[in-house]
């Protein structure tokens, strides 16, 4: 950076006012029951989807990512 941005830099910095984030204990409280009802007990894994991620590539797993990214169904399907 030239000398310049870092002075005009540090000066928006320091003309910032930052407010003070206050979380109260009752919005904590519900963060903390959204959050464990975002959690769920995680589904029996595919055999098919266990036996591709225990035996493909790097290289494949790599192409086959860029694919299901383009739209293509994925491998174990």
């Amino acid at each position: 950076m030239t000398p310049n941005l870092i002075v005009r830099l540090t000066a928006l910095e320091a003309a910032r006012t930052a407010v003070p984030v206050l979380i109260t204990p009752e919005e904590t409280a519900e963060a903390a029951r959204r959050y464990e009802v975002s959690l769920h007990d995680p589904e029996e894994p595919d055999p098919r989807a266990q036996a591709y991620w225990a035996t493909a590539t790097v290289h494949q797993l790599a192409s086959n990512y860029d694919a299901m990214l383009k739209g293509a169904p994925a491998p174990w399907e």
